[in-house]
C-alpha cells in the first residue's frame, strides 16, 4: 500500500491504521475503550494487549479514535486473530471500528493471511454483537490456545476474507 503516512500500516474506508509504539501512552478515552472491551463500564486496570500483538491506532482525519490489535500466525501459520477493536466512547457510532476491521482484513490478506479470526471476551455483549454485525459468526468447538482466555472465537460467516471477495 503505497502513499501511506509514516508508521501507517493501511489506509482506506476513511480510516488509517498507524503502528502504536510500545512506549506510547494512550489517551484516557482509548484506555476506557480497551477496558470496555472486557465489559462495558469496567473500571479496573486497562487490559494489556498480548506481547506478540501488532497494535494500531485507528485514525479518522488524523485524530486517534481507537485501537486495533492483531496477532499474526496465531493460532496457526497463515492465520491471524483480531484480539481488540476498541473505539473511544466519544467517537462511537460513526462506524470507525467496523471500517478499521474491514481495512485490517484487507491488509492481512495482502500479507498472505489465509484465514482471519476474531476473539471477544464473553463478558463483552456489545463486542459479541459487533462481530455479528461485521459478518462474523461464532466458531463452535474452538478452544483458545491459552486456557485462561474466556472468549468467543469468530470467523467470517462465508469463510472468506472480506478483501478477497470485494
Amino acid at each position: 500500500m503505497s502513499g501511506l503516512p509514516e508508521g501507517a500500516w493501511a489506509r482506506g474506508r476513511g480510516v488509517t491504521l498507524v503502528a502504536l509504539q510500545p512506549s506510547e501512552a494512550l489517551a484516557p478515552g482509548l484506555q476506557q475503550a480497551l477496558r470496555d472491551g472486557l465489559e462495558r463500564g469496567y473500571e479496573g486496570d486497562t487490559p494489556a494487549l498480548p506481547a506478540d500483538a501488532r497494535a494500531y491506532r485507528i485514525e479518522v482525519r488524523g485524530e486517534s479514535v481507537g485501537v486495533l490489535a492483531v496477532r499474526t500466525s496465531w493460532p496457526a501459520p497463515s492465520e491471524a486473530t483480531i484480539v481488540a477493536v476498541a473505539v473511544d466512547p466519544a467517537h462511537r457510532g460513526r462506524s470507525a471500528a467496523m471500517r478499521a476491521l474491514l481495512l485490517a482484513e484487507h491488509a492481512l490478506a495482502e500479507e498472505g493471511v489465509a484465514r482471519i479470526f476474531a476473539i471477544v471476551p464473553r463478558t463483552n455483549g456489545r463486542g459479541l454483537y459487533f462481530m455479528l454485525r461485521c459478518g462474523y459468526a461464532p466458531v463452535l468447538g474452538r478452544r483458545p490456545p491459552e486456557a485462561s482466555l474466556d472468549v468467543t472465537w469468530f470467523a467470517r460467516r462465508d469463510g472468506r476474507n472480506e478483501a478477497r471477495g470485494a
